[in-house]
């Protein structure tokens, strides 16, 4: 089946890129398309990397709290969504159960994460709506947004399709998001796999626009490379991040925004391997003008999480925000005044009030977490990731979360109590 171009072209052309993430409780706002790339975690696998043990196990419904509450503390983190999917909850449950406790726990604008079915899409919304003042207040400003993904390639089962329509009709901004295996589930060569993944974006903005033309939308990326060795998908290759880059300018040419993986690995340790794919793969979609790239916090192939990995991708991603902003060139950072009366002056620029007020607003890249020797004979070196797992820990008994109203709360009981009796029926 094919959908005829000036049906698909009708249809864009009614559709809104999707520019304004909302909290839960509607109080905060992010803007997206203004030129600056902004950041949320990854979202939904199975295992994490215990923060105490460092051990892997599958990951549990406190742990989705915890990573929340973390990730709303992380300063660099603009977006958050549930960091894993709870297995201590039934499957049918677990989706709308991760986002329930998510929302506990930041006030920083918020993602309900991906869905399969239209069902888990209604309790999404109405928790949403609780949070943030009941139905007419959703309607005006949709705190939420939620992902449907195709199957590649180019399928459409019942289930996707009926989800996708579920959330055109609530309203709630939808991203597409297919995830291509490059030589699996797409073309082994990056042109064509961007090819499908055009065309799976599209056809899924075409349907969402047969329900609501009005719809805020979001074109997403998550094309993955294959090692042929073993037809494993490998998430850390330079694959992602380089057709990354291919779809955020095919959205822009179609008028939408892009958000692609960026901090996304192979590795399964935090060491050399997790730094260099994950920064490879954010920076080349960033120059390319993103608007926004996911996956802090997760390794493995997209398969278990680390809360240690999400306070080390806040430092990457201050580092890249730093490199993107490039050299500025003007009368006050050229500084001739303040060479012609340091120079004479003995030479010392630390002393300057100018000096004083670029470090404050940023000239020189400060790391939280990355190791900055003095030279002392007896300075210990702890290295990153004991760095990261310290301020994991600190981070998550110091930084506390303000609660939802009692009222607001115990409407979410009541909707999670209706969730458990229909989700689990089915």
């Amino acid at each position: 089946m094919f959908i005829p171009c000036h049906v698909v072209d009708k249809a864009l052309s009614t559709l809104r890129p999707h520019t304004t993430f909302y909290s839960v409780d509607g109080a905060r706002s992010l803007t997206l398309g203004n030129g600056r790339v902004r950041f949320h975690n990854a979202g939904g696998p199975p295992f994490i990397y215990d923060p105490e043990t460092g051990q892997r196990r599958p990951a549990a419904l406190q742990d989705v709290a915890d990573a929340a509450r973390l990730l709303d503390a992380l300063p660099q983190v603009d977006v958050v969504m549930p960091l894993c999917g709870a297995q201590d909850v039934p499957a049918p449950l677990m989706v709308v159960a991760s986002a329930e406790i998510a929302m506990r726990q930041t006030r920083k604008p918020f993602h309900a994460g991906y869905v399969e079915k239209p069902e888990e899409v209604h309790y999404l919304v109405e928790l949403a709506k609780a949070c943030c003042g009941g139905e007419e207040a959703y309607r005006r400003r949709p705190t939420i947004a939620i992902m449907a993904s195709p199957v590649s390639p180019l399928t459409f089962t019942y289930n996707v399709t009926a989800a996708i329509m579920a959330i055109a009709e609530s309203g709630t901004p939808y991203h597409s998001l297919p995830a291509p295996s490059l030589g699996a589930t797409s073309p082994v060569t990056m042109a064509g796999a961007l090819a499908q993944q055009h065309a799976e974006v599209l056809a899924s903005f075409v349907i969402a626009a047969s329900v609501r033309p009005d719809l805020p939308v979001l074109y997403c990326s998550r094309i993955n490379g294959l090692d042929p060795r073993t037809a494993i998908s490998t998430w850390g290759s330079p694959e992602v991040g380089i057709t990354g880059a291919g779809a955020t300018a095919l959205a822009h040419h179609r008028g939408f925004l892009c958000d692609c993986y960026g901090f996304c690995t192979s590795a399964s340790l935090l060491d050399p391997q997790f730094a260099y794919e994950r920064y490879n793969n954010a920076f080349l979609p960033a120059l390319a003008g993103a608007d926004i790239l996911s996956g802090v916090g997760v390794l493995e192939n997209n398969m278990a999480v680390s809360l240690e990995a999400a306070v080390i991708d806040d430092e990457l991603i201050s580092l890249l925000r730093h490199t993107l902003r490039g050299l500025e060139v003007t009368d006050e950072t050229l500084a001739f005044d303040v060479m012609r009366e340091a120079i004479p002056a003995g030479g010392m620029f630390l002393d300057q009030l100018h000096t004083v007020r670029q470090i404050r607003a940023g000239a020189i890249w400060l790391p939280t977490v990355s190791e900055r020797p003095s030279g002392a004979a007896d300075e210990r070196h702890a290295g990153v990731v004991e760095r990261a797992r310290a301020r994991a820990r600190e981070l998550l008994s110091t930084h506390h979360v303000e609660p939802l109203p009692e009222g607001v709360l115990r409407q979410m009981d009541e909707i999670m109590q209706e969730a458990k009796r229909r989700l689990l029926e089915e």
